[in-house]
Parts: C-alpha cells; sequence; structure tokens
C-alpha cells in the first residue's frame, strides 16, 4: 500500500530538525523546556519559507545506541518535541520522525502518539555494521508491528543501504534485483 503524503509527487523539500541532546543522553546541555522552545522556534522557521515537510530527528544523542540499548525516556522526550514541532505547522505540512540508531519501533510509536504522517527507518532491509554495532534489517518486524499499533496510516521512508555503514555482507546483493 502506498499513502499519498506530499502534495507534489516529486521533489519535496523536507527541513530536517536536528534535536538538541535529549535528557538521559551523554551530551545533554539543556532541559526539556529548552529544547521544546528549540525545535518550536525552528518548526516556525519552515513553515515561515513554505517547506513541504519537516522531519525530527535525535541526532545529537551521541554516541548512538541500538533501539534495545535505549531508555523509555527517549521515546518520551521524542514524542513530546514531536508532538510540540506537529502543534506549530498547519497540518498539510506532513511531518516525521527518525530515532538513531534504528530505533524503528520507537519511531513508529512516537508517529502514532504524536499523529505524524511518516517515519524514516534505518536498517529496513539489508542488515549491515555501523559505529553502534550490528543493525538487522527489520521490514518485516516492523511492518507486523505498525499493524498491531493500528498506525498503517504512518508512512515509513526506508534507507535502502544506510550512509556511515559497512555493507561488505550484502555487497554482492544488487539493489535492483531484490
Amino acid at each position: 500500500m502506498r499513502l499519498k503524503i506530499f502534495e507534489k509527487i516529486r521533489c519535496n523539500i523536507i527541513g530536517m530538525i536536528h534535536v538538541p541532546a535529549l535528557p538521559g543522553t551523554p551530551e545533554t546541555l539543556l532541559h526539556m523546556k529548552e529544547i521544546l522552545e528549540n525545535v518550536e522556534h525552528e518548526a516556525q522557521i519552515f513553515n515561515k519559507h513554505k517547506v513541504h515537510g519537516v522531519i525530527v530527528e535525535n541526532m545529537h544523542d551521541t554516541p548512538y545506541c541500538r533501539e534495545n540499548d535505549l531508555g523509555p525516556e527517549v521515546t518520551s522526550c521524542m514524542t513530546a518535541v514531536a508532538s510540540k514541532v506537529r502543534s506549530v505547522l498547519p497540518h498539510n505540512i506532513p511531518v516525521g520522525v527518525q530515532v538513531l540508531a534504528a530505533a524503528n519501533r520507537s519511531a513508529l510509536a512516537v508517529a502514532l502518539a504524536s499523529n505524524l504522517q511518516f517515519v524514516r527507518v534505518e536498517g529496513f532491509v539489508f542488515s549491515h555494521v555501523a559505529d553502534e554495532g550490528w543493525i538487522d534489517g527489520c521490514a518485516g518486524p516492523l511492518l507486523r508491528y505498525r499493524h498491531q499499533i493500528s498506525a498503517s496510516h504512518v508512512a515509513v521512508y526506508a534507507d535502502i543501504k544506510k550512509k556511515h555503514s559497512a555493507h561488505a555482507v550484502t555487497g554482492d546483493v544488487s539493489i535492483a534485483e531484490t
């Protein structure tokens, strides 16, 4: 099933909000109130400049952990952040989320709770090795989870072969042939 998220078929400009380091991560400098003010300001800028969509990502939560090593505070804080961004932007501007690293189930939960239109997932197909460790392909379990939580209206935009990672194990597999 293909979900129509953007009004234009191609050449959509999607603004990226790189959320400051969240509470519980080593680089945390701000309290949630300040983080929410920061993302609200960025969302207002994107709205002013008429981008076609916005995505929220916890880029500054370094070093990254795999989903099973993330605490619940990351999902909780990302839900608050995504909800704030969604509240600032008109409903015709799609908003999505990515939770690093490869915390794709968490991203779906955030999207559902925050009324977002899409998630960006890494490791959807083709397992790989990255700085946070081995990332398994998750298409089957993730799409089943999306159905279980009644989030089939949330689109999945997937990285096929993720940047900043090694794909030697699947290097002999052509994307075109799969």
